[in-house]
């Protein structure tokens, strides 16, 4: 029988367009590829006509070594922290079962129309418990 897809985690080989002058992934890569796994797996919700926007508030990143052009990378998302109106997620990127980056990025839900933040709603809020880091 075949296993499920983990729709926590991502796995790239890191392409030519993200590599700098010096043989390295540019920096602003990490979070673009950090954005499309939380993405990937933010896809999988429950959805509502009503529910609101989500906006990045904060994101952050600590380097612990660098890929360089075709290293395979596995960028594995989790949930660190849920508020009433801001969820937090975690990414941590590892490569040949090494440590590369952790990233944190912090989303506030909205009003689509007036653009104030709102609680996530329970139906989100109880599917990323499973989540939880």
């Amino acid at each position: 029988m075949e296993q499920a897809a983990d729709i926590t985690a991502s796995d790239i080989r890191i392409p030519f367009r993200d590599i700098d002058m010096h043989g390295h992934m540019h920096n602003a890569a990490y979070y673009a590829h950090a954005e499309a796994a939380v993405a990937g797996l933010w896809r999988h919700r429950p959805e509502d006509a009503g529910d609101p926007v989500y906006l990045v508030r904060k994101s952050g990143c600590i380097f612990h070594r660098g890929l360089k052009l075709d290293d395979l990378a596995r960028f594995k998302v989790s949930v660190t922290r849920m508020g009433a109106t801001s969820l937090t997620f975690a990414v941590a990127v590892s490569s040949e079962g090494r440590p590369v980056a952790d990233l944190e990025i912090v989303w506030v839900a909205v009003d689509p129309a007036g653009r104030q933040p709102v609680n996530v709603p329970q139906p989100v809020r109880d599917w990323l418990k499973l989540f939880l880091a």
